[in-house]
């Protein structure tokens, strides 16, 4: 159950990093500590992204992280 439910968070991280790296860029994520903080927070809390588009993702995430500064 355990192995699940961390496949599960990882999935979710990465989905959340993946908006950023797209918005951002690679490297300034992956140098970023507060969004890697950021996405394993969202990965945790389990709310739903919409999922019409990347875009639509993109700017969801996007909005979170700007509402959290």
């Amino acid at each position: 159950m355990n192995h699940i439910v961390s496949a599960e968070l990882k999935q979710r991280y990465n989905f959340a990093l993946s908006s950023f790296a797209r918005m951002y860029g690679v490297r300034h994520v992956s140098s970023c500590d507060q969004i890697h903080r950021f996405c394993i927070e969202w990965a945790e809390g389990g709310a739903t992204p919409p999922l019409t588009g990347l875009t639509q993702v993109d700017f969801y995430f996007r909005d979170l992280w700007t509402s959290k500064l």
